[in-house]
């Protein structure tokens, strides 16, 4: 019980802290949006496509390595080897997070030029590139506080980064935005290199005090600590490379097949930013509970998984995979009866309130996926995942080459729909024949999408008889007879109001 609450409180505490980061990020992506427009918005997300796989090379799976072998050690009940394994994370991350560096600053001219066809990405991914070692190593101390239970100090740096980020982006914008785009991008781009040097001093001085907590004698060391960080992270880099590379591809290709569907070079960049940089940040909005869940998983499951505690496992993959369908499930409501005004009521554009809908009802599918990767990822399914997540990619590519050039921007979100049910199909087939739990159609899905529409419906008729005319308001009530009738229904049971009850005491 009492790592159930250890697990409780740090994840209500990254959910508040997310969400709040989430809130405010939306705010600023709205910002940035008005000032940009959706053609700087999708020349911004072009950039972004490259700089994503860079991004993906420096961290090379250290987060997972760093947060595993600190989670393993603390479940032997070695410290010294807590020590020890960070010393070799840090290591790791530098070496990936300066050659990244180096081979993206040498590279940015001729990427941007023969690859994404717009000499403006030049200067932006250069100055990308010296934000790499900082986020790299920013990686390796996240998956430690993580593992430690310790969150709330990475956390306090998170805030401190993004508010930080805010001040200075705001500031470049000002100076730079008069002389183009490009130095619109520029300004974007320099405010987040600068923010993440500031959170990596941040995290760095918070873990050497944190670091004094476990003694450098206790435990026994175990040998090859360097080799199994390579075998955690590897496995994990080397998917995520080809995953990042293929995406990159992707994203790279989705604005030239909408000029050959008949777009010009500005409706493709704009179409593509509406769906990118607008859309889909509402979609993702609420997965911050979904991901901060999943990040405390991993090494709760690897712990557990080291300590032989297998029921433990599957009581907590089994209420873990409810859960996020049910919260699932209710988004995805919520946003399909909203999203029009959504849409215009935070970005002024009907555009992208329509495409809100559109993938709203994929979220369940991709909460329930996310979800899924943490658990496989704990019990050290990496590989397996790393195969999935290759062919997802590949496939991606393949269907927005021959797609998006017939079927134009909507072509590429029946790509996002089919190939996101496919990846939670595999992965959730893996996890059951790892662990012991069975799944419910009924009381997990079909409970939940009756009571989201009797939610839905009722909510419309409170509306036409009150009146309610303010969006967030009729919001808050869905929501409320959404839990209701999940209550009404028992999918929401008296078991989970008795764990919430327990972990809190």
């Amino acid at each position: 019980m009492k790592r159930s609450k250890a697990i409780f409180y740090n994840l209500i505490l990254l959910t508040f802290v997310t969400l709040g980061m989430r809130f405010v990020s939306l705010g600023f992506n709205v910002y940035i949006t008005g000032k940009l427009g959706a053609q700087g918005v999708g020349l911004y997300s072009l950039i972004m496509s490259v700089g994503g796989f860079a991004v993906t090379f420096a961290t090379s799976g250290v987060n997972l390595g760093s947060s595993m072998l600190t989670a393993q050690a603390l479940g032997r009940g070695s410290e010294a080897d807590v020590r020890r394994a960070m010393i070799r994370c840090i290591a790791y991350s530098l070496f990936f997070g300066l050659t990244g560096c180096a081979a993206m600053y040498a590279l940015a001219s001729p990427i941007s030029i023969h690859i994404l066809g717009d000499r403006r990405c030049i200067l932006p991914l250069k100055i990308l590139s010296f934000a790499l070692p900082f986020i790299s190593l920013s990686s390796a101390l996240s998956g430690y506080f993580t593992a430690v239970r310790r969150v709330f100090k990475n956390a306090a740096v998170q805030v401190c980064q993004q508010l930080f980020n805010i001040l200075l982006t705001v500031r470049f914008i000002a100076l730079l935005l008069p002389k183009g785009l490009e130095y619109a991008c520029v300004a974007v781009i320099l405010g987040s290199a600068v923010s993440e040097a500031f959170a990596f001093l941040c995290s760095f001085t918070v873990w050497r005090v944190d670091l004094h907590k476990h003694n450098k004698n206790k435990g026994e060391k175990e040998n090859c600590l360097g080799k199994k960080l390579l075998s955690i992270s590897l496995p994990v880099a080397l998917s995520a490379y080809v995953r990042s590379g293929l995406v990159s591809v992707e994203h790279i290709l989705i604005p030239k097949g909408l000029k050959k569907y008949g777009a010009g070079n500005s409706a493709a960049l704009a179409s593509y930013g509406v769906l990118h940089g607008m859309a889909m940040p509402i979609v993702l909005f609420p997965m911050a509970l979904i991901s901060a869940f999943a990040g405390l998983l991993v090494p709760e499951i690897a712990g557990s998984v080291a300590a032989g505690e297998n029921k433990r496992i599957e009581n907590i993959v089994s209420r873990s995979l409810r859960l996020t369908l049910l919260f699932g499930v209710g988004c995805a409501g919520v946003l399909a009866a909203f999203g029009n005004t959504l849409g215009i009521m935070i970005y002024k554009d009907a555009n992208a309130g329509t495409f809100i809908r559109i993938m709203a009802p994929l979220i369940p599918v991709m909460y329930f996926d996310h979800i899924v990767d943490g658990m496989l990822k704990g019990l050290g399914e990496q590989l397996y995942s790393m195969r999935v997540n290759i062919f997802d990619a590949f496939m991606s590519v393949v269907l927005v080459y021959f797609l998006v050039p017939e079927w134009g921007i909507f072509g590429y979100a029946f790509i996002i729909y089919a190939m996101e049910i496919v990846n939670t199909a595999l992965s959730v087939t893996r996890l059951v024949q790892r662990c012991d739990v069975k799944l419910s159609i009924l009381n997990w899905v079909v409970k939940p999408l009756a009571s989201i529409i009797a939610a839905s419906s009722l909510e419309k008729i409170i509306s036409r008889l009150l009146p309610v005319s303010n969006t967030v308001v009729s919001i808050c009530i869905t929501l409320i007879l959404y839990i209701l009738f999940l209550r009404i229904s028992s999918s929401f049971d008296n078991s989970d109001i008795m764990w919430f009850k327990n972990a809190i005491k």
